[in-house]
């Protein structure tokens, strides 16, 4: 049987996290949720994205970066078309989630993203904050900047930003940061929220599919083909999902 990554690390997590009832998640203002690439939504926070929907929360999705150098110089695939095709396959997830809400696509180019203090990182900083209080948005969360690509790290960053001029702490869930060797040192430091997300496997599982050219479907006879690794499937099969939070000093 194949492990889901960071098993036992996500384990540990779940024993010593504050618990957070979907109910409870729900009250207090609306959640902005960024996804560095089109399906890091439903691999690091689909059971969230789900509930919230069911519960009637506020929320907005994000996609940071538009996700075409996912299939470099496949024939007939120009970056434009593989952006188009992996926007609309992130639509169609979220439909699955229960999220009906359009998405917010930032459109930085995948693999390149602006770097803080940069005219287009600010741009993006105040787009966010100008949605956040348009629509009473008061929770961040975003990839954990331990996660191995610099897309996820770029998208911390900028969820660190946000937060920071909304004068809140921002949140963060793992994707390929599962995969760390060194999880349960990197971790330690950290506080972790748990969410049950059990009710939504289904839901997370249909959604994961609608990513068919990140599933080895789609596009053909790229040099560098992206096909995500069965044990990081598994991911959306987790009980719970784990926030992180930085620890701040009294």
């Amino acid at each position: 049987m194949t492990r889901v990554p960071g098993r036992r690390t996500h384990a540990r997590l779940v024993r010593r996290a504050r618990a957070l009832p979907v109910a409870e998640a729900a009250r207090g203002g609306g959640w902005l949720v960024l996804a560095p690439h089109p399906d890091d939504e439903v691999l690091g926070a689909g059971g969230l994205i789900a509930a919230l929907a069911d519960a009637g929360a506020g929320l907005r999705v994000v996609f940071v970066t538009d996700g075409s150098g996912s299939h470099p110089d496949a024939p007939g695939w120009s970056a434009r078309r593989v952006a188009g095709t992996r926007a609309r396959e992130a639509g169609a997830a979220l439909r699955a989630l229960g999220h009906g809400a359009r998405a917010v696509q930032l459109g930085w180019r995948d693999a390149a993203p602006p770097p803080p203090g940069s005219p287009a990182f600010a741009a993006a900083v105040r787009r966010l904050v100008a949605l956040c209080r348009a629509e009473r948005l008061t929770r961040v969360v975003a990839s954990w900047e331990g996660d191995p690509h610099c897309d996820h790290q770029a998208t911390a960053l900028l969820a660190r930003a946000v937060a920071a001029r909304l004068r809140v702490r921002p949140l963060f869930y793992c994707v390929w940061g599962w995969t760390v060797p060194d999880l349960d040192a990197r971790l330690r430091p950290m506080r972790a929220t748990s969410l049950p997300v059990a009710r939504w496997r289904g839901r997370q599982r249909r959604a994961l599919a609608c990513h068919r050219t990140q599933l080895g479907g789609r596009i053909a006879g790229a040099a560098e083909r992206f096909v995500l690794p069965r044990p990081m499937r598994r991911l959306v099969d987790a009980a719970h999902l784990i926030l992180l939070e930085k620890h701040h000093a009294p």
